[in-house]
């Protein structure tokens, strides 16, 4: 299938716009989440929710907007629960948890 020019600046506008996405949680933070997200998961499993993500925010943050803030952000990134966050989110990151 060939794409037509708006198609390919239409990708290419989405690609750059992510590459210059800035975050709200920091590499650091990230790097954190990660690691508490794997930890649970290694012995919970997914139950397809963000609910580990949320637990983790919930420490992190005590004001509910910059939560749902970093929530938004997530699930915009492809993270519609705890393991698709450990594989589609903060790419740009390129973290080695």
């Amino acid at each position: 299938m060939k794409l037509s020019k708006e198609e390919k600046k239409a990708l290419l506008k989405a690609y750059n716009e992510k590459q210059n996405k800035k975050y709200l949680l920091s590499k650091r933070d990230v790097k954190s989440l990660f690691n508490y997200i794997s930890k649970q998961l290694s012995t919970d499993g997914c139950d397809h929710t963000l609910k580990h993500a949320c637990s983790w925010l919930s420490k992190k943050f005590e004001d509910e907007n910059t939560r749902q803030q970093v929530l938004n952000e997530i699930q915009e990134d492809g993270g519609y629960c705890d393991c698709e966050v450990l594989l589609n989110c903060y790419e740009r990151y390129d973290l080695d948890y």
